[in-house]
């Protein structure tokens, strides 16, 4: 059988899994952006530069999405061409170039949001605790690929200098203090909008904590 492909224990048997998730999910993309008259990769730049809610330069695009500096140059200019997306000066430095959504590319990234939804609607059947079990596993499991560089960091809340770790957030919530909101396992952000990158030692207490968690 393919399964012992990726061995019969429990690690192969979770990565096969994810494995099929990522074919699905690749399969739906190109259905998705073909209707579209985009590609996958361009979707995604529309979507980042939304989510960042401002200019961004190429080589932040780059690395946010784990592109090549070639790659995200080639698809922003066929943005660009398409009146999705504009270059303009970068604000702090006149030398540099950086890229924002048009009105059009707005409208463009909204759609581009859509794709996923049959990724949620599985979700969605899951009950509750097995959705916070889930989510917590993949937030531990990107952090790992993220300190092994395999993976760009992302802006998530136990990396940032804000948030107050819970070791037991169903009593005692989360805290978010630049926010001042509490949050439970599932408030955590993968991507926050005011993320501030914590030192390495809040870093490592907020992680040691989530991961003590039962």
């Amino acid at each position: 059988m393919s399964e012992g492909v990726y061995g019969e224990q429990a690690t192969g048997r979770v990565t096969h899994g994810l494995l099929r998730l990522s074919t699905a999910m690749r399969s739906q993309a190109w259905e998705w952006a073909e209707g579209a008259g985009l590609t996958p990769t361009q979707g995604e730049i529309l979507v980042l530069l939304m989510q960042r809610r401002g200019p961004m330069r190429l080589g932040e695009i780059a690395r946010e999405t784990a592109l090549t500096a070639a790659t995200t140059s080639d698809a922003v200019s066929t943005l660009e061409g398409k009146g999705l997306v504009e270059k303009r000066r970068a604000l702090d430095d006149g030398r540099a170039l950086a890229v924002r959504l048009t009105a059009r590319g707005r409208t463009a990234a909204k759609k581009a949001l859509v794709w996923p939804e049959f990724l949620s609607k599985a979700v969605g059947t899951l009950k509750a605790d097995e959705q916070t079990q889930l989510y917590r596993s993949l937030l531990k499991t990107i952090r790992q690929l993220e300190v092994v560089q395999q993976i760009p960091p992302h802006r998530m809340c136990l990396s940032c200098t804000h948030l107050e770790a819970s070791k037991n957030p169903k009593k005692t919530p989360h805290h978010c203090t630049l926010l001042n909101i509490d949050m439970a396992d599932t408030d955590l952000r993968l991507d926050c909008s005011v993320y501030e990158e914590g030192d390495l030692s809040k870093q490592k207490k907020n992680w040691k904590i989530f991961a003590q968690v039962a």
